[in-house]
């Protein structure tokens, strides 16, 4: 499968393919202050190698949390919480609060973000929540389950 020329069907393939980390790997984050967590992982039915990438601040309540290919550095998944406001090619807006999905459009990876609405994330969950939540979304699985 070729990641820089992914169809919209073959996205939410990779999404819902299960992927296990390549070494045991704990996720222990902390009340306070800044976290940062990065682990590698591997799809199970096409064999394509990721990175798992979480990262908070000082600023308790903002964080992002992504999921890229290792071949090209590009972003199946990326969560954004509390951060910016993106503006899309298209010219539509979404707020702080956005997801960004794998989107190949006129020959080129776009970074098109989605508000929330329609996807299992809330923007008042703690990064320990919000992690939980995008492991299942992006079904990562095989783990140390401390978080």
């Amino acid at each position: 499968m070729d990641t820089n020329n992914l169809s919209d069907s073959a996205v939410k393939e990779l999404i819902q393919e299960l992927k296990n980390f390549l070494k045991p790997t704990t996720i222990d984050i902390p009340q306070l202050g800044k976290y940062k967590k990065e682990a590698s992982l591997v799809g199970k039915r096409h064999g394509i190698e990721y990175k798992f990438h979480v990262y908070r601040g000082n600023i308790q309540v903002k964080y992002s949390i992504h999921l890229r290919f290792v071949k090209n550095d590009v972003h199946l998944v990326r969560l954004c919480i509390n951060g910016t406001k993106h503006h899309n090619e298209d010219g539509t807006v979404v707020g702080k609060n956005h997801i960004h999905i794998y989107k190949k459009h006129n020959d080129h990876i776009e970074s098109y973000a989605y508000d929330l609405k329609q996807f299992p994330f809330d923007e008042s969950s703690e990064l320990s929540e919000g992690v939980e939540k995008f492991l299942s979304y992006v079904n990562i699985r095989e783990r140390d389950e401390k978080i």
